[in-house]
């Protein structure tokens, strides 16, 4: 590691050392004190991901290098497949940039991975634009060259072919969140944020707890967190804790926001054009009294990601929905990405208005509901029917047909306990039902919390 150019720290296995230090194909600066990288660095941040199959709780094919390990049947690594050429960034009315994923680069066994990454650095370093930042990425290298001949230079480097990849089963999206066994005798849970931010009581207990119990903390790439290493002892007062600084078990969030996304927008980045994190908890209130309105049951969900401007840090790009900023109070919708992560949504609609998303939402979850095959996605909906359709819909929208008004007798018992919450519940922004679900849900994670205890 270097500050200021002194280096601070090196604490390298011997094994990695050795790697950086091999020249036999030309990857190195020779004599430099930072052999891989020179004095030129690379032309653009570098994004590498690591899983194992059916486990794509990384977003593995946004990033410039996805790596997933192969095992025996015992579960010891033998190898790793690799994937080149994802990333997020775009620029709005530039249709020559362009979110992407990843491909199959091929299979290399597992003493070999060192050196295979080295050479997709070095092919990157020597060959990516320089010249328009737009274009620096290691995805328009790929763009412009094709898979083929990107493969054949790193092939150089590398001083081998590679392997074909070797077969996959399907990718899942795994959250991690809640109690889980950690597979030594220990517990791990996974927490909820949303939008990754934590702040008052919540950072407060957050930091006790974790001094308290000595506990190792993940970051996961949805901006959860998961705390580690718990005892099994420890689980109903840490639990206990949790909840009442606000950190319930999954059970107890709405299934819109466990998959939700934003990234910070205003006021805190200077690319912003919108709102995305202030923005996102209100836009997951309306999604779900939109949802109710239809006839979508509360355990249903999409993907919903939201950035105040194009360049994609919260990956609106894989959502089944995707709202990114295009000017004040207005989004362009992007549909078509699935829940495991693995396709890339498109524009659907440009310079929608804030105050209109239900005017767009609406019929589109209105026509999934009635007209999609069975446990199809929202993503994969939107993709089988097309855009021309979907925007047919959107635009010959009237409504939902009205029906006498009904009450949800599991919830109201008469007509008067739902008027009287439906009147609190508007003051919030919320429906009845929601407001009605939401303190069920509270006194249930009390209740269970006064058990733990």
């Amino acid at each position: 590691m270097w500050v200021d150019g002194e280096k601070i720290m090196s604490a390298e296995p011997p094994e990695v050392v050795k790697a950086r230090n091999d020249n036999s194909h030309g990857t190195n600066f020779p004599d430099s004190p930072e052999p891989i990288y020179g004095t030129q660095f690379l032309p653009r941040k570098f994004k590498i991901a690591v899983t194992v199959p059916t486990d794509n709780s990384v977003d593995l094919l946004t990033n410039d290098i996805g790596v997933v390990v192969i095992t025996d049947a015992d579960g010891e690594p033998q190898g790793f497949n690799l994937y080149v050429g994802g990333g997020m960034g775009r620029t709005h009315r530039l249709e020559t940039t362009f979110p992407r994923l990843a491909e199959p680069l091929g299979y290399v066994p597992k003493e070999d991975i060192l050196y295979a990454v080295k050479a997709i650095v070095a092919t990157q370093r020597e060959n990516g634009r320089r010249d328009d930042r737009k274009y620096s990425r290691m995805k328009y290298l790929i763009s412009s060259w094709g898979i083929e001949k990107f493969r054949s230079v790193v092939e150089q480097y590398y001083g081998k072919k590679f392997d074909p990849s070797r077969e996959l089963p399907e990718w899942e999206f795994k959250s991690y969140l809640g109690w889980h066994e950690q597979g030594d005798g220990g517990l791990f849970c996974g927490l909820h944020v949303d939008s990754g931010r934590v702040g008052g009581k919540m950072k407060a207990t957050l930091r006790e707890i974790i001094e308290k119990y000595n506990l190792d903390v993940r970051l996961t790439p949805n901006q959860n967190i998961i705390l580690c290493g718990i005892r099994k002892a420890w689980k109903h007062p840490i639990t206990t804790a949790l909840a009442q600084a606000g950190l319930l078990q999954p059970k107890y969030v709405d299934p819109l926001n466990l998959t939700a996304m934003a990234c910070p927008a205003f006021p805190l980045c200077p690319l912003a054009i919108t709102e995305a994190e202030r923005g996102i908890p209100d836009i997951l209130k309306r999604v779900r009294a939109v949802f109710e309105k239809v006839g979508l049951k509360y355990n249903e969900s999409v993907v919903i990601r939201a950035t105040g401007c194009p360049n994609g840090c919260a990956r609106p790009y894989m959502a089944e929905v995707g709202f990114v900023g295009d000017g004040p109070n207005s989004y362009q919708i992007w549909l078509g990405g699935t829940p495991n992560q693995t396709s890339i949504a498109r524009t659907f609609m440009n310079k929608v208005k804030i105050h209109d998303l239900e005017k767009v939402l609406e019929p589109l979850f209105y026509y999934w509901k009635r007209k999609r095959q069975s446990k199809e996605s929202f993503g994969d909906f939107t993709n089988r029917v097309g855009f021309e359709m979907l925007q047919e819909w959107v635009d010959k929208w009237d409504g939902v047909v009205a029906t006498r008004p009904t009450y949800n007798l599991r919830l109201f018992t008469d007509k008067d306990t739902y008027e009287k919450m439906d009147e609190l519940a508007k003051l919030q922004n919320k429906t009845a039902h929601q407001l009605a679900m939401e303190v069920i849900r509270n006194y249930a994670a009390s209740q269970q919390n006064e058990k733990g205890e």
